[in-house]
């Protein structure tokens, strides 16, 4: 996927959010960084309608039924340094995962190009 440093700010339900002006928000610097590590991690393959090859495998990682912790961490951490602001990804934690509805909660924490560490990016695959 193509990143910038400056992006569409997405809410908790990865929605558009609105400024405060009324126009659609953008997310800059760090944070849009860290909004492009979540959507590297959140695409499959297949998803992209341009570059259906390009995102981790679900039925390889087990998805549909029992998650190889150790495979998706592995694809999680390769999906991140995809992004060009990511200079080094320090760690992959699997959180949770609910088999009934196949939700999927992760942290993936990253350092930037700059050198900012940017924390726990938590998101829901």
């Amino acid at each position: 996927m193509a990143h910038s440093r400056r992006t569409l700010q997405l809410d908790a339900g990865w929605d558009i959010t609105l400024d405060g002006t009324g126009r659609i928000a953008l997310a800059r610097g760090d944070l849009a960084t860290a909004q492009n590590v979540a959507n590297e991690a959140r695409l499959f393959t297949d998803d992209a309608y341009f570059i259906q090859d390009k995102g981790i495998p679900h039925f390889v990682v087990g998805l549909g039924g029992r998650v190889r912790a150790s495979v998706l961490r592995s694809y999680l951490r390769r999906a991140a340094l995809q992004v060009p602001d990511v200079r080094e990804v320090l760690s992959v934690t699997i959180v949770d995962f609910d088999p009934k509805t196949r939700r999927l909660v992760g942290d993936i924490i990253f350092t930037s190009v700059e050198g900012v560490n940017n924390g726990t990016i938590r998101t829901y695959f």
